[in-house]
């Protein structure tokens, strides 16, 4: 045999995984093989990859040495949209995919050639976890991955995409990423295998429904984004990646902007109140890309663009902040902080919750971890009070005292140090214990407060609201206003970084 068909015999090896017999489980499965969802992500014939043929072991004595060309893993680069990433994908069809040593090394170089590049690197997970038979060397390795992806983190962006079991250590891959997409039926992220969980517990468990794509995105809020199939897995990750810049050094990709500058919203404050559509209203063309739409909905965190620039809404869908979802902000806050894109924040807050378990637990810290997600943020900081801002509730949603550079509030807004019956029994106290009936005085007095404390006029009057505005006109305000402050830039303290509450 030639050397020219020798390589292209090991080329077609390599290409061929674990074989058809493999192939086919992996698609009676309902799941892509590695290579077909690295062929779904890039632009066609933009994949290069690379050390294809890796093929070693570091079997620990008494076990069998296992190892396969390729180590169950496929690595390279090429392009999305005609933007260069860096992108692993665990082929489960080799070895189930276990991480390896050698597995580990192949997934660090992509890494480290991302960062020296500037550009994106996406993870397609998919593994039975670590290769037993290298014993502790293999969790070594995964934790030279995590290490490795806190590394990067705001350095570049870092995306993964669980399709198929992630157990053991490599859990940890999934919640230290940037963004992580599961897909429903397939996906599952866990500590421990069903199998050990079963013995533990004497009962069968299925990964895929108590540690699936649907828990993780309503409970533990580890994914950002749940697919219902590897397609549209595939389009969100594209989606994502328009909005994102290349590394914390560039710019989020511009969008030739068609959209009208001066489009009036279709809102006078008087109509019940949807957030999701209020920030669609504003953004161009109404297209928004929802992050965590399945955890603590009670604050939405999306991507969209204002002018062309894109920007983050964060905004109150309800009115009482919870701990998970003041968690939620503030993370998305420190995204857009550390890729330098602005927020826009829409707050519609009646403060914290009223719930004793709440903050016998969480409450505090998680809602002061949003304070300081927003007072750290050096990015352009525009706030539209929409409806309520009280007390706390006031003081967590991007006020001036938090940076924000400019806060503008419609005229139905409710701003106050208080919760109005809170304050008109306090103001009122004489007229509503006179009253004859003193329900309705109670009311009566609580209109009143609204009315002569509860305002936006009286925020206005003591400078922290800038402007009282039509609802009509909040696009063009916030387009103009982001014109004036995309090019901020802010000399904080120096400091090696600044410490969160637990």
């Amino acid at each position: 045999m030639g050397k020219l068909e020798e390589l292209r015999e090991k080329n077609l090896d390599a290409l061929a995984g674990g074989g058809q017999q493999k192939v086919q489980a992996q698609h009676e499965a309902g799941k892509k093989t590695a290579r077909e969802r690295v062929e779904r992500l890039l632009d066609a014939g933009s994949f290069i990859e690379i050390e294809k043929f890796v093929k070693r072991t570091f079997s620990t004595p008494g076990f069998e040495a296992a190892s396969a060309t390729g180590e169950g893993v496929v690595c390279g680069y090429g392009t999305i949209d005609e933007r260069p990433v860096f992108l692993y994908a665990q082929d489960y069809t080799v070895l189930s995919g276990s991480l390896s040593a050698a597995h580990a090394a192949k997934i660090l170089k992509v890494m480290d050639m991302a960062a020296k590049n500037g550009v994106p690197v996406i993870g397609v997970l998919d593994s039975g976890g670590a290769r037993i038979s290298e014993g502790i060397a293999a969790v070594e390795s995964t934790a030279a991955i995590l290490n490795k992806l806190t590394e990067l983190s705001g350095v570049i962006p870092t995306i993964t995409v669980v399709a198929g079991p992630c157990i053991g250590t490599a859990a940890y891959i999934a919640a230290l990423s940037d963004f992580t997409l599961m897909v429903e039926g397939i996906s599952a992220v866990a500590l421990h295998g069903p199998q050990i969980y079963g013995s533990a517990l004497g009962k069968n468990i299925q990964a895929t429904q108590e540690f699936g794509a649907r828990n993780h995105n309503e409970n533990t809020g580890i994914s950002q984004f749940l697919c219902a199939n590897e397609e549209e897995c595939a389009d969100t990750v594209k989606t994502l990646l328009s909005f994102l810049p290349s590394n914390n050094l560039d710019e989020a990709p511009y969008g030739l902007d068609t959209d009208d500058l001066n489009r009036q919203l279709p809102f006078t404050g008087e109509e019940g109140y949807d957030a999701k559509a209020v920030i669609s209203a504003v953004a161009d063309h109404g297209i928004i890309l929802e992050s965590g739409a399945h955890f603590a909905p009670g604050v939405i965190t999306a991507f969209g663009r204002l002018g062309g620039n894109v920007c983050g809404f964060v905004a109150n869908a309800d009115q009482e902040m919870t701990c998970n979802a003041a968690k939620k902000a503030a993370r998305f806050i420190g995204l857009l902080d550390a890729f330098n894109i602005p927020v826009i924040t829409l707050a519609n807050c009646n403060g914290s919750g009223v719930n004793i378990e709440w903050e016998q637990k969480a409450l505090i810290p998680n809602a002061a971890r949003l304070i300081g997600a927003y007072a750290q943020a050096g990015i352009p900081k525009l706030t539209v009070v929409t409806g309520k801002a009280v007390g706390d509730g006031f003081a967590m949603m991007c006020p001036k005292a938090l940076g924000a550079d400019m806060v503008y509030a419609w005229p139905t807004a409710e701003i106050s140090s208080l919760p109005a019956e809170a304050g008109a029994l306090i103001l009122y106290e004489d007229e509503i214990s006179k009253a004859q009936d003193g329900v309705a005085a109670k009311q009566q007095m609580k209109e009143r407060y609204i009315e002569e404390y509860a305002n936006p006029w009286q925020a206005a009057e003591q400078g922290v609201v800038d402007d009282v505005i039509e609802p009509a006109h909040t696009r063009q305000i916030l387009v103009s206003a982001l014109e004036m402050t995309i090019s901020k830039r802010e000399n904080k303290l120096p400091k090696k970084h600044g410490v969160l509450p637990l």
